[in-house]
């Protein structure tokens, strides 16, 4: 009886959907929904910020107003929200161009810590959904005590949150675009695919050459083995430690270490670096104590003459690291490096790029293969210094650029031969134009990813009015092969 009774109901129900008259209307389930609405989860208000829903003039807790330019781009990464976001206050004329950072409620920026980091130094905007908990209006500051302006977005949306919460929804899953279309995008979709290809690699041969350059006149100055010695160093500091490396060769010039047995050259770049601890190695296991001790007995001595060039531990970036690219570990490769230059120019000259990878490749430390740090564990299996992703982005970035000072068709292949993962100011740069022309292969292309890099950092980094005062568009419109 019990189905028979369940028949009857969804037969009774089926009679009185049909009997309703049209037109018919599809909603979702949430549209039934008789309960408020919940507040918005961070994701969702950073994606209220990114979709730009709210009134194109802001008012700031200290009753200020502030015209949004632009949202800024989208991080997904560690720091603030958005970056290269450009405002403008009603008792400033010109353009602030900053981060933003988002939170649902105005004490967050205290509780997630953001007045004790200088990595969010630079905001010019913190956006909350409502204010604190208590009530009280709390003004956020950074680290170098400097007050952030601040905006309740809840209560100056262009519509209610009831009827933009679908908007959001998806946009706040994964994955996550950081940019909108250009105005390029449209410029760029008129094009075939071949010319698409011609214009970003053109800007990617461009970005080879301006590396180049730099290296050229760096040569000019130091010797052209110092500049390479210079390029390697920064090289494999990757993006985090590109200049600490740096500077770390050339307040250690390669004249200088050349003069120096390899335990010697240790002692001094890790001494220079800042990386030899002075307090007690009581602590230390007996092999990096041993190691450690052996480098000492060398840079006491030494350290005198050099006390002018040290570095300070704050100078390098060492949180959020995976311990293959630790900096102790990229110090200990360039000292390998050293007897190696005269080589590795010589592989440069006749653009044999298996030789330069070779030499990198084959690049040993007996210690830094097991150890990432000195107090650290030691590591499960043991890793060579440069792996084939970092030779592979030193052929890339160092290799290619310096082949292209006497062969730029050689460079062009090259590159054009090569895969490259894109980071995250390609993928931007990506989604800014929309260059979907392409196939999968030829976004993945290394010269492709240079140029795309290129064209970002021209034109997206440096306009600050949403696309409106951008030139590439009509660079893109008036476009000719080049001869």
């Amino acid at each position: 009886m019990e189905n028979f009774g369940l028949h009857i109901s969804v037969i009774h129900a089926r009679n009185q959907v049909t009997s309703m008259k049209p037109p018919w209307h599809y909603a979702p389930p949430n549209a039934l929904r008789e309960a408020a609405l919940p507040a918005p989860t961070e994701m969702e208000i950073q994606a209220l910020w990114f979709e730009q829903l709210y009134q194109a003039t802001l008012t700031t807790d200290d009753g200020r107003t502030v015209e949004i330019i632009q949202p800024g781009f989208w991080n997904h990464g560690g720091g603030p929200d958005f970056t290269r976001a450009a405002v403008r206050f009603s008792d400033r004329d010109e353009v602030i161009v900053g981060q933003i950072e988002v939170h649902l409620r105005a004490d967050d920026w205290h509780l997630h810590g953001h007045h004790a980091d200088p990595a969010y130094d630079e905001t010019i905007l913190h956006v909350v959904w409502e204010k604190a908990k208590t009530g009280k209006t709390l003004f956020p500051a950074t680290s170098a005590f400097r007050r952030v302006p601040q905006v309740i977005l809840g209560t100056q949306l262009v519509a209610s949150w009831a009827e933009l919460q679908p908007l959001c929804t998806e946009l706040a899953q994964m994955p996550r675009p950081g940019a909108v279309a250009g105005r390029c995008s449209t410029e760029l979709a008129r094009l075939a695919p071949e010319r698409v290809l011609e214009i970003v690699r053109t800007a990617g041969l461009y970005r080879v050459r301006q590396k180049a350059r730099r290296w050229y006149w760096r040569g000019r100055i130091a010797g052209a083995d110092q500049a390479l010695f210079e390029a390697l160093a920064e090289a494999l500091g990757f993006h985090a430690n590109r200049l600490p490396m740096r500077l770390v060769a050339q307040r250690l010039p390669l004249k200088t270490m050349r003069r120096l047995n390899p335990t010697s050259r240790l002692a001094h770049l890790f001494g220079v670096a800042g990386f030899l601890p002075g307090e007690s190695t009581a602590r230390l296991r007996a092999e990096p104590r041993d190691w450690l001790r052996e480098l000492w007995e060398i840079w006491w001595k030494a350290r005198g003459a050099l006390d002018y060039a040290l570095l300070s531990r704050d100078q390098w970036k060492l949180a959020g690291l995976r311990p293959l690219n630790r900096p102790e570990r990229r110090l200990a490769a360039l000292a390998q490096l050293v007897p190696l230059i005269s080589k590795l120019h010589a592989a440069v000259a006749s653009r044999d790029e298996a030789r330069f990878s070779s030499l990198l490749l084959g690049v040993r430390d007996s210690f830094w293969e097991k150890h990432a740090t000195l107090t650290g564990a030691e590591l499960a299996k043991p890793c060579r210094l440069m792996g084939e992703e970092r030779v592979h982005d030193i052929l890339i970035n160092v290799f290619w650029p310096l082949v292209s000072l006497d062969d730029a068709d050689a460079a062009r292949r090259g590159l054009s031969a090569m895969t490259a993962s894109p980071n995250s100011a390609a993928k931007l740069a990506t989604q800014r134009t929309l260059v979907f022309q392409l196939t999968a292969r030829q976004q993945r292309e290394a010269l492709v990813q240079q140029g795309l890099l290129q064209i970002f950092r021209d034109y997206c980094m440096t306009d600050c009015s949403q696309c409106r005062a951008c030139t590439f568009p009509e660079l893109v419109s008036a476009w000719t092969s080049p001869p």
